[in-house]
């Protein structure tokens, strides 16, 4: 009977102990768990805010960048966006791309797990981000990323450049309803966007500009009452008018408002006789 106890005993005993070591090994692993977790949670946190920075520092830069053919200088960008690279960044620019209408690039933000992925990859001719694959199994990964498309911000750009123009060609053409309207008796078909006699221009009319110049070094934001906040584009480009150039010297008249498009090219709008 002692034996059979002792048996019993010693049985317990390892049962009792594979408990242990079972919960042990449970406790453990939830705790690994746990910290796996929280590290995730702070990764995409900091991945987060990095892709936010990021973002802001584009919004600021787009006319510089705009007119770069090639991919962006990453470690430049970190650095202005105040972006510290932590748990193995990456970070990738696309060369620029187009639409026809409006120029940017794509960037891509991400956190490479080596141990457990492979084939994470960005693109540059296209601006694709690929999270590859499980090492484990070969199925679709999930790696911790933020890829930013910068034509979102160039279009606003792009629109809010010309709605300045727009505003500016309006001005023109009031201005030259205002000054038709003050000299009823005027030979019929008088141009008011430019003066009659350039070499000596009448009080109220516009100097002859035959060639472009930048807005706010000619008469028209005083005649026109153009504002100054206008005399830009978005991009901080020099908005530009002329009389001749571009413009139309016989009825209807127009006459040319434009500036330059950071990645080449002009964005012109027409003021028109009314």
């Amino acid at each position: 009977m002692r034996a059979q106890a002792g048996f019993v005993s010693y049985l317990w005993l390892v049962v009792m102990a594979g408990l242990v070591l079972s919960l042990s090994i449970g406790l453990l692993m939830a705790g690994e768990r746990d910290r796996e977790n929280r590290a995730d949670v702070g990764h995409r946190a900091y991945l987060r805010d990095a892709a936010a920075r990021l973002a802001q520092w584009y919004d600021y830069r787009s006319g510089a960048t705009g007119a770069q053919a090639g991919p962006i200088d990453m470690a430049l960008a970190l650095a202005e966006a105040g972006i510290t690279p932590r748990f193995g960044l990456q970070a990738a620019s696309s060369n620029r791309l187009s639409d026809g209408l409006v120029s940017w690039h794509v960037m891509a933000l991400w956190l490479p797990d080596p141990h457990h992925v492979q084939g994470t990859a960005f693109d540059p001719a296209t601006g694709a981000f690929t999270q590859g694959t499980w090492l484990s199994d070969g199925q679709p990964a999930e790696v911790a990323h933020a890829v930013f498309n910068g034509h979102a911000s160039q279009l606003v750009k792009f629109s809010e450049s010309q709605r300045r123009l727009r505003t500016i060609a309006s001005r023109l053409e009031n201005m030259f309803t205002r000054l038709r309207e003050l000299d009823p008796v005027a030979a019929e078909g008088r141009n008011w966007f430019r003066a009659v006699d350039c070499a000596s221009p009448n009080p109220g009319e516009l100097p002859c500009y035959d060639g472009y110049r930048a807005i706010d070094a000619t008469a028209v934001p005083v005649a026109a009452g153009v504002s100054s906040d206008t005399n830009v584009s978005a991009w901080g480009a020099a908005v530009e008018i002329s009389n001749l150039a571009d413009s139309s010297t016989v009825s209807p008249y127009y006459m040319s408002v434009r500036t330059n498009l950071p990645w080449g090219g002009v964005l012109r709008v027409a003021a028109q006789e009314p």
